[in-house]
Protein backbone atom coordinates (compact mmCIF):
# COMPACT_ATOMS: atom_id res chain seq x y z
CA UNK A 1 0.00 0.00 0.00
CA UNK A 2 2.68 2.83 0.48
CA UNK A 3 4.58 1.59 -2.75
CA UNK A 4 1.11 2.72 -4.40
CA UNK A 5 1.03 5.62 -1.98
CA UNK A 6 4.49 6.55 -3.31
CA UNK A 7 3.95 5.78 -6.72
CA UNK A 8 0.82 8.47 -6.72
CA UNK A 9 3.00 10.74 -5.23
CA UNK A 10 5.70 10.55 -8.04
CA UNK A 11 2.99 10.73 -10.53
CA UNK A 12 1.64 13.90 -9.26
CA UNK A 13 5.26 15.44 -9.11
CA UNK A 14 5.83 14.59 -13.06
CA UNK A 15 2.52 15.70 -13.94
CA UNK A 16 3.55 19.19 -12.39
CA UNK A 17 6.77 19.33 -14.41
CA UNK A 18 5.70 19.06 -17.60
CA UNK A 19 2.91 21.69 -17.18
CA UNK A 20 2.64 24.00 -20.46
CA UNK A 21 3.72 26.98 -18.36
CA UNK A 22 6.21 25.26 -16.37
CA UNK A 23 9.83 26.53 -17.09
CA UNK A 24 12.31 24.17 -18.69
CA UNK A 25 13.08 21.29 -15.60
CA UNK A 26 16.73 22.47 -13.98
CA UNK A 27 15.62 25.93 -13.89
CA UNK A 28 12.19 26.20 -12.04
CA UNK A 29 12.93 27.20 -8.78
CA UNK A 30 9.55 26.83 -7.95
CA UNK A 31 9.75 22.84 -7.96
CA UNK A 32 13.19 22.88 -6.65
CA UNK A 33 13.82 20.01 -4.15
CA UNK A 34 12.86 22.01 -0.46
CA UNK A 35 9.48 22.73 -2.40
CA UNK A 36 8.99 19.09 -2.96
CA UNK A 37 10.03 18.17 0.53
CA UNK A 38 7.54 21.17 2.03
CA UNK A 39 4.61 19.82 -0.38
CA UNK A 40 4.84 16.43 1.19
CA UNK A 41 4.66 16.95 4.24
CA UNK A 42 2.45 14.17 5.00
CA UNK A 43 4.99 12.18 4.39
CA UNK A 44 8.46 14.20 4.74
CA UNK A 45 7.31 16.37 7.81
CA UNK A 46 10.19 14.92 10.15
CA UNK A 47 12.76 15.35 7.47
CA UNK A 48 11.79 18.52 6.79
CA UNK A 49 12.21 19.25 10.47
CA UNK A 50 15.48 18.12 10.62
CA UNK A 51 16.47 20.09 7.04
CA UNK A 52 15.37 23.42 8.45
CA UNK A 53 17.35 23.02 11.64
CA UNK A 54 20.73 22.74 9.48
CA UNK A 55 22.10 24.79 6.50
CA UNK A 56 21.08 21.86 3.82
CA UNK A 57 17.97 23.47 3.22
CA UNK A 58 19.78 26.41 1.40
CA UNK A 59 21.61 24.07 0.45
CA UNK A 60 18.65 22.02 -1.79
CA UNK A 61 17.24 25.26 -2.99
CA UNK A 62 20.16 26.14 -5.07
CA UNK A 63 20.71 24.60 -8.50
CA UNK A 64 22.37 21.05 -7.92
CA UNK A 65 21.54 18.68 -9.04
CA UNK A 66 21.12 16.57 -5.66
CA UNK A 67 20.09 12.95 -4.80
CA UNK A 68 18.31 13.09 -1.81
CA UNK A 69 17.76 10.23 0.54
CA UNK A 70 14.25 10.65 2.60
CA UNK A 71 13.43 8.41 5.36
CA UNK A 72 10.13 8.89 5.48
CA UNK A 73 7.85 10.07 8.42
CA UNK A 74 7.64 6.40 9.36
CA UNK A 75 11.13 5.69 9.55
CA UNK A 76 11.72 8.46 11.96
CA UNK A 77 9.30 7.40 14.37
CA UNK A 78 11.28 4.33 14.35
CA UNK A 79 14.45 5.99 15.03
CA UNK A 80 13.07 7.52 18.47
CA UNK A 81 11.73 10.51 16.57
CA UNK A 82 7.75 10.17 17.06
CA UNK A 83 6.72 13.56 16.11
CA UNK A 84 7.99 16.85 14.31
CA UNK A 85 8.47 18.53 17.78
CA UNK A 86 11.07 15.74 18.88
CA UNK A 87 13.08 16.12 16.02
CA UNK A 88 12.90 20.48 16.47
CA UNK A 89 14.00 19.85 19.89
CA UNK A 90 17.04 17.50 19.20
CA UNK A 91 20.71 18.58 18.96
CA UNK A 92 22.05 20.50 16.45
CA UNK A 93 25.37 18.79 15.25
CA UNK A 94 23.11 15.32 16.00
CA UNK A 95 20.82 16.98 12.69
CA UNK A 96 23.51 18.62 10.44
CA UNK A 97 25.61 14.90 10.49
CA UNK A 98 22.14 13.15 9.86
CA UNK A 99 20.99 15.20 6.74
CA UNK A 100 24.23 15.37 5.68
CA UNK A 101 24.20 11.80 5.38
CA UNK A 102 21.50 11.76 3.52
CA UNK A 103 22.68 14.27 0.47
CA UNK A 104 24.62 12.94 -2.44
CA UNK A 105 25.80 15.05 -4.88
CA UNK A 106 24.37 14.20 -8.69
CA UNK A 107 21.47 12.71 -9.78
CA UNK A 108 21.61 8.97 -8.99
CA UNK A 109 18.82 6.77 -10.53
CA UNK A 110 19.68 3.65 -8.18
CA UNK A 111 16.95 1.71 -10.12
CA UNK A 112 19.40 1.73 -13.11
CA UNK A 113 22.60 0.52 -11.36
CA UNK A 114 23.84 -2.73 -12.05
CA UNK A 115 22.39 -5.88 -10.11
CA UNK A 116 25.01 -6.22 -7.31
CA UNK A 117 25.84 -5.82 -3.97
CA UNK A 118 27.06 -2.75 -2.15
CA UNK A 119 27.93 -0.56 -4.80
CA UNK A 120 29.57 2.94 -3.24
CA UNK A 121 28.66 5.79 -3.24
CA UNK A 122 29.29 8.69 -1.22
CA UNK A 123 27.28 11.48 1.01
CA UNK A 124 27.60 15.32 0.25
CA UNK A 125 30.10 14.83 2.88
CA UNK A 126 32.25 12.20 1.13
CA UNK A 127 31.37 9.81 3.55
CA UNK A 128 30.10 6.16 2.33
CA UNK A 129 27.18 4.47 1.67
CA UNK A 130 26.33 1.33 -0.12
CA UNK A 131 23.80 1.07 -2.68
CA UNK A 132 22.54 -2.59 -3.33
CA UNK A 133 19.97 -3.54 -6.46
CA UNK A 134 19.05 -7.61 -6.53
CA UNK A 135 16.28 -9.68 -7.27
CA UNK A 136 13.85 -11.33 -4.42
CA UNK A 137 11.42 -13.64 -6.00
CA UNK A 138 9.62 -11.31 -8.64
CA UNK A 139 10.43 -8.24 -7.46
CA UNK A 140 13.29 -6.00 -8.02
CA UNK A 141 14.58 -4.43 -5.04
CA UNK A 142 16.75 -1.48 -3.80
CA UNK A 143 18.46 -0.78 -0.82
CA UNK A 144 20.97 1.02 0.75
CA UNK A 145 23.23 0.39 3.74
CA UNK A 146 20.87 -2.48 4.37
CA UNK A 147 17.47 -0.40 4.06
CA UNK A 148 14.68 -0.82 1.59
CA UNK A 149 13.61 2.14 -0.37
CA UNK A 150 9.89 2.40 -1.22
CA UNK A 151 10.16 4.70 -3.70
CA UNK A 152 12.78 6.01 -5.73
CA UNK A 153 13.32 8.77 -8.74
CA UNK A 154 10.68 10.99 -7.10
CA UNK A 155 11.69 14.68 -9.56
CA UNK A 156 12.31 18.01 -8.88
CA UNK A 157 13.90 20.21 -10.84
CA UNK A 158 16.87 20.15 -9.20
CA UNK A 159 17.05 16.33 -8.64
CA UNK A 160 15.52 13.61 -7.11
CA UNK A 161 14.16 12.05 -4.11
CA UNK A 162 14.87 8.37 -3.26
CA UNK A 163 12.30 7.29 -0.06
CA UNK A 164 13.71 5.04 2.35
CA UNK A 165 12.09 2.62 5.06
CA UNK A 166 14.60 3.93 7.94
CA UNK A 167 16.98 6.48 8.87
CA UNK A 168 20.16 5.88 7.85
CA UNK A 169 22.93 6.26 10.35
CA UNK A 170 25.30 8.68 9.93
CA UNK A 171 29.22 7.25 9.46
CA UNK A 172 30.84 8.24 12.14
CA UNK A 173 33.50 5.67 13.00
CA UNK A 174 36.81 5.26 10.99
CA UNK A 175 37.45 1.55 12.31
CA UNK A 176 35.23 -1.50 13.48
CA UNK A 177 37.54 -1.13 16.43
CA UNK A 178 36.52 2.53 17.18
CA UNK A 179 32.87 1.36 16.93
CA UNK A 180 33.30 -1.21 19.51
CA UNK A 181 35.30 0.90 21.50
CA UNK A 182 32.60 4.08 21.72
CA UNK A 183 29.71 1.86 22.57
CA UNK A 184 28.76 0.84 26.43
CA UNK A 185 27.08 -2.38 25.30
CA UNK A 186 30.08 -4.25 24.07
CA UNK A 187 32.77 -3.44 26.71
CA UNK A 188 33.21 -6.72 27.56
CA UNK A 189 33.23 -7.37 23.48
CA UNK A 190 36.30 -4.49 23.59
CA UNK A 191 38.54 -6.40 26.67
CA UNK A 192 37.78 -10.03 24.50
CA UNK A 193 39.37 -8.40 21.56
CA UNK A 194 42.67 -6.93 23.25
CA UNK A 195 43.46 -10.01 25.67
CA UNK A 196 43.01 -11.99 22.46
CA UNK A 197 45.08 -9.71 20.39
CA UNK A 198 42.46 -9.02 17.47
CA UNK A 199 42.16 -5.23 18.19
CA UNK A 200 44.34 -4.62 15.12
CA UNK A 201 42.83 -6.80 12.68
CA UNK A 202 40.01 -4.43 13.07
CA UNK A 203 42.06 -1.35 12.12
CA UNK A 204 43.10 -2.66 8.99
CA UNK A 205 41.77 -1.57 5.32
CA UNK A 206 40.48 -5.00 5.01
CA UNK A 207 36.54 -5.05 5.06
CA UNK A 208 34.61 -7.49 7.76
CA UNK A 209 31.28 -7.88 8.96
CA UNK A 210 30.93 -8.76 12.99
CA UNK A 211 27.98 -10.52 14.42
CA UNK A 212 29.05 -8.57 17.82
CA UNK A 213 27.83 -10.02 21.07
CA UNK A 214 26.93 -7.34 23.99
CA UNK A 215 27.70 -7.36 27.59
CA UNK A 216 24.79 -9.22 28.47
CA UNK A 217 25.45 -11.88 25.96
CA UNK A 218 29.22 -12.51 27.29
CA UNK A 219 27.72 -12.81 31.14
CA UNK A 220 25.32 -14.98 29.97
CA UNK A 221 28.12 -17.46 28.24
CA UNK A 222 29.79 -17.34 31.78
CA UNK A 223 31.89 -14.09 31.97
CA UNK A 224 31.22 -12.45 34.88
CA UNK A 225 32.85 -9.58 34.72
CA UNK A 226 35.89 -8.13 32.65
CA UNK A 227 38.14 -9.70 34.49
CA UNK A 228 37.18 -13.01 33.92
CA UNK A 229 37.85 -12.25 30.08
CA UNK A 230 41.27 -11.30 30.93
CA UNK A 231 42.07 -14.16 32.70
CA UNK A 232 40.97 -16.54 29.98
CA UNK A 233 43.24 -17.87 27.45
CA UNK A 234 44.00 -15.60 24.76
CA UNK A 235 43.58 -18.50 22.07
CA UNK A 236 40.38 -19.62 23.33
CA UNK A 237 38.94 -15.83 22.96
CA UNK A 238 40.74 -15.92 19.22
CA UNK A 239 38.60 -18.62 18.23
CA UNK A 240 35.55 -17.67 19.79
CA UNK A 241 35.79 -14.64 18.26
CA UNK A 242 36.73 -15.53 14.91
CA UNK A 243 33.45 -17.09 15.21
CA UNK A 244 32.15 -14.15 14.80
CA UNK A 245 33.24 -12.52 12.07
CA UNK A 246 33.65 -12.76 8.17
CA UNK A 247 35.47 -10.82 5.67
CA UNK A 248 33.59 -8.23 3.71
CA UNK A 249 30.67 -6.30 4.26
CA UNK A 250 27.04 -7.78 4.75
CA UNK A 251 24.07 -6.20 5.65
CA UNK A 252 20.68 -7.86 7.57
CA UNK A 253 18.96 -6.97 4.44
CA UNK A 254 21.54 -8.01 2.27
CA UNK A 255 20.35 -11.96 3.68
CA UNK A 256 16.81 -11.55 3.23
CA UNK A 257 17.76 -11.08 -0.80
CA UNK A 258 19.71 -14.11 -1.19
CA UNK A 259 18.25 -16.72 0.99
CA UNK A 260 15.66 -19.02 -0.70
CA UNK A 261 12.84 -20.33 -0.04
CA UNK A 262 13.71 -22.27 2.84
CA UNK A 263 14.26 -19.39 4.67
CA UNK A 264 17.55 -20.33 5.75
CA UNK A 265 21.22 -20.51 4.84
CA UNK A 266 24.73 -20.93 6.24
CA UNK A 267 27.31 -18.07 6.50
CA UNK A 268 31.08 -19.33 6.64
CA UNK A 269 33.27 -17.25 9.54
CA UNK A 270 36.62 -16.25 9.86
CA UNK A 271 37.45 -19.73 11.62
CA UNK A 272 36.23 -21.45 8.56
CA UNK A 273 33.32 -22.73 10.13
CA UNK A 274 29.75 -21.94 9.59
CA UNK A 275 26.61 -20.51 11.62
CA UNK A 276 23.06 -20.68 10.57
CA UNK A 277 21.31 -17.85 9.65
CA UNK A 278 17.50 -18.18 9.65
CA UNK A 279 14.90 -15.01 8.33
CA UNK A 280 12.26 -14.00 10.29
CA UNK A 281 8.91 -13.16 8.81
CA UNK A 282 5.76 -11.00 10.08
CA UNK A 283 2.87 -12.20 7.94
CA UNK A 284 4.55 -11.80 4.53
CA UNK A 285 7.08 -9.23 5.29
CA UNK A 286 10.47 -9.76 6.22
CA UNK A 287 11.67 -8.19 9.45
CA UNK A 288 15.46 -9.66 10.08
CA UNK A 289 17.37 -12.79 10.72
CA UNK A 290 18.52 -15.11 13.71
CA UNK A 291 22.28 -16.36 14.07
CA UNK A 292 22.49 -20.14 15.30
CA UNK A 293 25.90 -21.71 15.75
CA UNK A 294 25.91 -25.98 16.51
CA UNK A 295 26.42 -24.94 20.76
CA UNK A 296 23.66 -22.47 21.25
CA UNK A 297 20.07 -23.99 22.64
CA UNK A 298 18.20 -20.89 20.81
CA UNK A 299 18.75 -18.94 18.46
CA UNK A 300 20.64 -15.15 18.75
CA UNK A 301 18.91 -12.55 18.00
CA UNK A 302 19.83 -9.20 16.47
CA UNK A 303 19.43 -6.21 19.15
CA UNK A 304 21.24 -3.35 16.87
CA UNK A 305 21.40 -3.77 12.79
CA UNK A 306 23.91 -2.19 10.58
CA UNK A 307 26.20 -0.20 12.54
CA UNK A 308 28.39 1.40 10.03
CA UNK A 309 32.36 1.95 10.14
CA UNK A 310 34.41 2.80 7.46
CA UNK A 311 35.86 -1.08 7.12
CA UNK A 312 32.63 -2.69 8.01
CA UNK A 313 29.96 -3.14 9.95
CA UNK A 314 28.56 -4.53 13.32
CA UNK A 315 25.60 -6.44 13.84
CA UNK A 316 25.07 -6.46 17.74
CA UNK A 317 23.42 -9.74 19.08
CA UNK A 318 22.12 -11.12 22.35
CA UNK A 319 23.97 -14.36 22.38
CA UNK A 320 27.26 -15.60 22.22
CA UNK A 321 27.70 -18.09 19.54
CA UNK A 322 28.59 -21.39 20.26
CA UNK A 323 30.46 -23.91 17.96
CA UNK A 324 30.21 -26.50 20.33
CA UNK A 325 27.91 -28.13 23.04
Amino acid sequence: MKILKYTGVLLMLLSACTKDNDKVAGTDENNRLTYVIDDNKFNFSAFSTALSRTRYRTTLAGPGPYTVMIPDNNAFSKAGYSTDQSVLVEDGTILGNLVSYHVVNGVWELNKLPFKFNQEIAAITGAKMFVTRWVKGTDTLLTINGTPLLAYNLPASNGVIQVLDNVLQPLVHKTLSDAISSDTTLTFLNVALQQAGMKQLLTTGNTYTFFAPSNTAFRSAGFSSADSINATDPAVLRELLQYHLFSGRKFIYDYILTTGDSNQTEQAMLNGNNVKIGLLKSGVKYTGISITGPGNTAAAQVKKANVMAGNGVLHIIDQVLKENQ
